[in-house]
C-alpha cells in the first residue's frame, strides 16, 4: 500500500508539477496551474505515442513501458537544465480579507465534492467501454483489435483506455479501482483549478474568480441534467467526453485567449497545441469540439485585432485533430 501511494506521488504528482514548471511562464507559476498543465503535457505525450502504436497494432506491453521511460528521461533533462526554474519558489500574492473568505468557501465546496466522490463511487453501464477495455490490454497486450478483426476507430483513435491502463501499470493498481477512485479526484481538482485560472485570466481579480469558481462548484452540485456537463463530471469524471468537456475544452479557451495577444510568444502557441493533443486522447469529439471553438475564437481575434495570422497559428494547433479526422473517415 505504501508503494502503491509512493508510485501515485511520483507519477502524478511530481512528475507533473517538474513538467508544468519547466513549461508555464514564471507569472503563472504556482504548484497547482505547473501541476495541471504538466499532466496535460504528460497526456498529449501518451497521445502522440499511443496513436501510432495502436494504428500499427503494437502491443501496449512495449507502449507502457516505452512510455515510462520517456517520462524518466525527460524528468532527468529538466532537473538538470531547468532545475534553477524548477526548484524556485512560487510567488505568493497578498489575498484581502474578503478574497479570503471567497477563498475558504471555494475550496470548502470542492473539498465537498472529492469527499462525495470518494465516498459514493459509482458506476456506468460504460464501463464496458473503458475500464474492461483497459483491464483486457494489460492481460492481452492488445489493443483496440483482436484476431483477423479491424481497428475499432471511435475508441481506437481516442485511447483513453490505454491511458489508464497504463497509468495502472505506472502505479501497481487494479485498472477498476485508479479509474473509480483515484482519477476522479485527479481531473476534480485539475477541472477546478483550469476553472479559476480561466476566471483569473478574465476578471484580473482574485476576488471575483472565487466568486466564480463558488458558483460553478454550485452548479455542479445542484444541477438536474445528468447530461449536462457539470453533473455529467462529477458522476462520470473517468469518462473522457467529461474531461474533454469540463477541463481540456475550458484550459483550451484560456490558452487561445493568451496565445492571441500582441505580446504572445511561442511557449502560448505551444501550450495551446500540447492541450490539443491532450484533448485527442480523451475523445473523438475533440476533433470537431476543439476545431470549431478554436476556429471561432481565431476568426474574432484576427477580425478584432487585424492579425490574419492568428488563423494559421491556430489552424497549426488543431493538425492533430485535422490528422485523426482524415484516419477516422478512412478507417471506417
Amino acid at each position: 500500500m505504501i508503494i502503491n501511494i509512493l508510485l501515485i506521488i511520483l507519477w502524478l504528482i511530481l512528475m507533473p508539477i517538474i513538467f508544468g514548471k519547466v513549461i508555464v511562464k514564471e507569472s503563472e507559476n504556482t504548484i497547482m496551474y505547473s501541476w495541471t498543465m504538466g499532466f496535460i503535457f504528460q497526456m498529449a505525450i501518451f497521445f502522440v505515442i499511443s496513436i501510432i502504436f495502436v494504428l500499427l497494432k503494437i502491443s501496449f506491453f512495449i507502449l507502457w513501458k516505452l512510455y515510462s521511460v520517456i517520462l524518466l528521461i525527460l524528468v532527468v533533462l529538466a532537473l538538470i537544465f531547468f532545475r534553477e526554474k524548477i526548484f524556485k519558489k512560487a510567488k505568493i500574492k497578498n489575498i484581502t480579507t474578503g478574497s479570503k473568505s471567497f477563498q475558504v468557501l471555494a475550496i470548502i465546496l470542492v473539498i465537498i465534492q472529492l469527499l462525495v466522490k470518494v465516498k459514493y463511487a459509482n458506476i456506468n453501464n460504460d464501463d464496458s467501454s473503458f475500464v474492461v477495455l483497459s483491464q483486457e490490454m494489460i492481460e492481452t497486450g492488445k489493443m483496440y483489435y483482436k484476431e483477423n478483426t479491424e481497428l475499432e476507430p471511435r475508441r481506437a483513435l481516442a485511447p483513453i483506455s490505454a491511458y489508464y491502463s497504463t497509468l495502472a501499470k505506472q502505479v501497481n493498481i487494479d485498472v477498476t479501482i485508479l479509474t473509480h477512485s483515484i482519477i476522479p479526484l485527479f481531473f476534480l481538482v485539475m477541472s477546478y483549478n483550469v476553472y479559476f485560472s480561466f476566471s483569473r485570466r478574465i476578471f484580473k481579480n482574485d476576488e471575483n474568480s472565487y466568486i466564480m469558481l463558488i458558483f460553478l462548484s454550485l452548479l455542479n452540485l445542484y444541477t438536474i441534467n445528468v447530461k449536462g456537463i457539470s453533473k455529467y463530471m462529477l458522476l462520470y469524471t473517468w469518462f473522457g467526453r467529461a474531461f474533454l468537456g469540463s477541463t481540456a475544452l475550458p484550459l483550451a479557451w484560456k490558452l487561445s485567449l493568451e496565445a492571441m495577444t500582441k505580446n504572445s510568444k511561442f511557449r502560448e502557441w505551444g501550450l495551446l497545441a500540447i492541450c490539443v493533443l491532450a484533448s485527442c486522447l480523451t475523445s473523438q469529439m475533440a476533433v470537431p469540439l476543439m476545431s470549431i471553438s478554436l476556429g471561432g475564437v481565431a476568426l474574432i481575434s484576427a477580425i478584432t485585432d487585424k492579425k490574419i495570422s492568428y488563423l494559421f497559428k491556430t489552424l497549426i494547433c488543431i493538425i492533430p485533430c485535422l490528422i485523426v479526422g482524415v484516419i477516422y473517415l478512412n478507417i471506417k
